[in-house]
C-alpha cells in the first residue's frame, strides 16, 4: 500500500512540474509584440489548404495577438525589426488515411529559429480538413487559458531607437497580374449596403461606399491565391464566374467553416 502510495506521490509530481514548466515555456511569448502566420505550411501542398492558415490567425487574433499573414505590409516597427514577432508554423505528424489519428504540432520560433513555445493537438475524424482544423484548434487549447500580454522585454526591442519619421521600404512579393486587377475592382453589394474595393500598395482594401470605413483587407498570394481578413472575417476567396466573391471562413459562434458572398454591381 505504501509504494502504491508513493508511486502516486511521484507521478503526480511529475504532472506538476511537467504543467509548471509548460506555464513557464508559455510566458516567454510575452516578450513578442506579433505573431507571424505563413500563406502556407511545408507539409501543405497548396496556400492556405483547409483553411489552416486563415484558423491558425483567427485563434491568435481572437485571444489577443496582434498577427501577420507573412504577404501582408507589416507594421513599421516589425518590418524595421523582424525579431519583435514569433513565427508560426504547424507541422503534421500522421498524413496516412490509415493513421488513428491525425497529429499537428504548433511551434512558435523567434527570428533565429529558436523554438520558443509549442503545442500538440491530435483529431481521429477521418475527413483531411475537419480533422487538421479539430487537431490545431486542440493544440491551440494552452493559449485560450494564457493572459497574453506583451510586455516590451524583447531582447531585440530596439524600437526607442526607431524613429516614426524614418521610411521603410517593405517589398510586396506578390505581383497581381491585371486580369486580376479587373476581376476585383469595382463595387460590390453585401446584405443591401455598398462596398467598393480599391487597390493599395499591400493589395487591395474594401470600404464602404457611403462611410469610407475600411471593412476588410484583401492580399493576393504568388499564385494568385486571395485572402480575406477583416475584423470579423479571415478567409479565403474564389472568385465566381460572375466575378462576385465567395469568401469561406471559421464561423467562431457556430464553429463551422460558412461562406458569405460579395455580389459584384456591374
Amino acid at each position: 500500500m505504501k509504494k502504491i502510495s508513493w508511486l502516486l506521490a511521484l507521478i503526480a509530481c511529475v504532472l506538476f512540474s511537467r504543467q509548471a514548466n509548460a506555464q513557464k515555456e508559455i510566458e516567454n511569448v510575452n516578450y513578442y509584440k506579433y505573431i507571424v502566420i505563413p500563406v502556407q505550411y511545408k507539409f501543405q501542398d497548396e496556400e492556405n489548404k483547409y483553411l489552416l492558415n486563415s484558423l491558425t490567425k483567427h485563434l491568435f487574433k481572437e485571444e489577443g495577438y496582434i498577427t501577420y499573414m507573412d504577404v501582408e505590409k507589416k507594421a513599421k516597427d516589425l518590418a524595421f525589426n523582424k525579431c519583435l514577432a514569433l513565427y508560426a508554423e504547424v507541422e503534421s505528424e500522421s498524413e496516412s488515411f490509415f493513421s488513428l489519428h491525425t497529429k499537428l504540432k504548433l511551434v512558435l520560433k523567434d527570428c533565429d529559429n529558436k523554438v520558443i513555445y509549442e503545442t500538440e493537438g491530435r483529431s481521429k475524424i477521418k475527413t483531411y480538413k475537419d480533422a487538421y482544423q479539430e487537431a490545431l484548434k486542440e493544440a491551440f487549447v494552452p493559449f485560450t487559458s494564457f493572459n497574453y500580454q506583451y510586455n516590451g522585454k524583447n531582447s531585440y526591442d530596439n524600437t526607442s531607437l526607431y524613429e516614426e519619421e524614418t521610411t521603410e521600404t517593405v517589398e510586396v512579393e506578390e505581383q497581381v497580374k491585371p486580369s486580376l486587377d479587373e476581376k476585383l475592382l469595382g463595387n460590390y453589394s453585401l446584405f443591401n449596403e455598398e462596398y467598393i474595393i480599391t487597390k493599395i500598395e499591400a493589395g487591395y482594401v474594401l470600404t464602404h461606399s457611403v462611410t469610407g470605413n475600411k471593412k476588410a483587407f484583401i492580399n493576393v498570394t504568388s499564385n494568385n491565391s486571395i485572402l480575406f481578413n477583416s475584423d470579423t472575417i479571415n478567409g479565403s476567396v474564389t472568385i465566381n464566374e460572375k466575378e462576385d466573391l465567395e469568401i469561406e471562413y471559421f464561423n467562431k459562434n457556430s464553429g463551422e467553416l460558412e461562406k458569405v458572398t460579395l455580389y459584384k454591381l456591374k
